[in-house]
């Protein structure tokens, strides 16, 4: 799993606790010491994870992972507070809470970490063609690259179409935890998947909220519009009935006639015309009359 990429924030002075030693015997390692180098760092590296120790850095961490989450986006973040703290603001993916293992935060990681290659076949349901491989999900209308999170979401909803998901089991599948009082990462990590799969991320027609359950993925909805399209292309393209052709050769004929109708009528004015200038240049060519006084 070494092509996992691993960005661990954590203090420069660790006082012998350190995760970075256990963590660089499988996975590619980068360290910052404060949220600010991290996302130096981040621009440059390109991980597929980030680590936040906040307990190391004697903060609650909760707007270090905000600034990561404006800035990085999708980028899954493991965010570590001491024992009995609270969630409070943090938006990260993964909470854990000292004491505990390396074990359980390796466990953590492994759910982002890349597939191998005999587990990354293409999988493809209606419109819906999710690589795992190359992590994109492509549609007729989109091709978006997608987080590990992403896909484990959009894994669970294509096994299982048209069928209403529960909030409580998104969360215990896709994230490994019973916690339900806060959804809201759930809820943005939704709105993230919706960009890639509708066509309209603000009218969702195929990943649909039911409201105090859960959410919903149909492909039958998708199918169908691509039936309609189908037959709207059938449509104009079929050949005219005999019917349109014979109303098609009326209307022609009846154009032809208006015309020769008009062109006689204006061959009629042409001559009326020509004959009154005719009379006007005879009038004026002819010579005046002569006065009684004149003839005398």
């Amino acid at each position: 799993m070494g092509t996992t990429k691993v960005l661990l924030i954590e203090s420069a002075r660790n006082n012998g606790r350190t995760f970075s030693s256990s963590l660089q015997r499988k996975y590619e390692v980068a360290i910052a010491h404060s949220g600010k180098q991290a996302l130096a760092i981040a621009r440059d590296m390109s991980p597929q994870i980030i680590i936040l120790d906040a307990d190391s850095l004697r903060t609650p961490g909760d707007r270090i992972s905000i600034r990561l989450r404006d800035q990085l986006g999708e980028l899954p973040i493991i965010h570590i507070k001491s024992e009995g703290a609270e969630r409070g603001q943090s938006v990260a993916d993964v909470m854990l809470y000292l004491p505990f293992t390396i074990r359980k935060l390796s466990n953590r990681i492994e759910q982002y970490a890349v597939k191998p290659a005999e587990e990354a076949a293409p999988r493809e349901t209606g419109p819906f063609n999710l690589n795992l491989e190359t992590q994109t999900l492509t549609t007729p209308w989109n091709e978006k690259k997608l987080t590990p999170k992403l896909i484990a979401l959009m894994q669970l909803f294509l096994q299982h179409p048209d069928q209403t998901l529960e909030r409580k089991q998104i969360m215990q599948q896709v994230w490994d935890t019973d916690y339900v009082e806060d959804t809201r990462t759930l809820d943005v990590h939704i709105r993230w998947l919706r960009q890639a799969v509708e066509p309209k991320p603000r009218k969702p027609q195929y990943l649909v909220t039911v409201r105090g359950v859960g959410y919903r993925f149909g492909i039958p909805d998708v199918v169908e519009v691509a039936e309609v399209a189908d037959k709207s292309k059938s449509t104009e393209a079929s050949p005219p009935t005999d019917s349109q052709v014979k109303q098609k050769k009326l209307a022609q004929k009846a154009d032809q006639t208006k015309l020769t109708k008009q062109k006689s009528a204006d061959q009629v004015d042409q001559a009326d015309r020509v004959e009154s200038l005719k009379r006007v240049s005879k009038r004026a060519t002819d010579p005046p009359p002569t006065s009684l006084a004149e003839s005398n």
